[in-house]
């Protein structure tokens, strides 16, 4: 019996393993901050870090009705964004720090000078250590009577008042309440949640959890949203050495 087409089969059957390994690498290609120090990270990098990477999440209030009207500073439909950082991930402080290194020219600066730097980073550098998750939001608006409206609510904020609708939780586990509520400056327009990491000295995240999620109410302005923000961080792509960092 004759196979005249024995030699085509294994060529394509070449083809096909080829693909594959070809494919398993592009799966497994590693992301800037797991193959590159921070110190060279360049800044395209830490931008990519602090505005779209696995620790930053962004929720959208977009009106459904057309431009912003007499208050609006474009000519876009209103809205409102609130930015989210796991602030107290290593990788995101690594880009802030970085940022400040390439903005003062860190690379070429006198020993003493570098020196001086690392000092004075190095707190803000180790974190908060092992006691809390902090997250860092901020909010931006296209309407100068929404941004009104939002300064004057989160500048009013406490701890007390928001210990029942600001949460941190993993799926299927209880949620972790705010430690504490950090205002920022004068119209910054950005603020702090503080939870602790760990509830009755177990961490809030156990092996095997496939995400982090914070829940927080905000207020409704301009008709935009219901009140209520829900983010979800993946835990998968948040893996620094194989362990999370948040």
């Amino acid at each position: 019996m004759r196979f005249p087409n024995l030699r085509f089969s294994r060529a394509v059957k070449s083809l096909c393993l080829i693909s594959i390994f070809l494919f398993a690498g592009v799966v497994v290609a590693k992301d800037f901050w797991e193959t590159t120090a921070f110190v060279q990270w360049s800044q395209k990098d830490c931008q990519k870090m602090l505005d779209d990477s696995p620790w930053v999440k962004e929720l959208a209030l977009v009106s459904a009705f057309g431009g912003g009207g007499g208050a609006a500073t474009d000519s876009q439909a209103p809205y409102i964004k609130y930015k989210i950082q796991l602030r107290s991930a290593a990788p995101v402080r690594q880009a802030i720090v970085r940022q400040r290194q390439i903005e003062e020219k860190y690379d070429s600066l006198p020993d003493d000078k570098k020196q001086a730097f690392d000092q004075s980073v190095e707190s803000f550098l180790l974190g908060p250590g092992s006691e809390f998750v902090v997250v860092q939001v901020s909010f931006s608006t296209n309407n100068r009577d929404y941004l009104r409206d939002l300064n004057r609510h989160w500048e009013t904020q406490t701890t007390e008042l928001l210990r029942n609708s600001v949460f941190l939780s993993v799926p299927k586990g209880e949620k972790v309440p705010l430690a504490r509520f950090i205002p920022g400056a004068s119209v910054s327009q950005e603020f702090q949640f503080v939870f602790p990491r760990e509830v009755n000295g177990r961490e809030i995240l156990k092996p095997g959890d496939k995400a982090i999620q914070l829940e927080f109410a905000y207020p409704v302005v301009g008709s935009l949203g219901d009140g209520r923000g829900f983010l979800e961080f993946k835990t998968d792509k948040m893996k620094i050495n194989n362990e999370v960092s948040y």
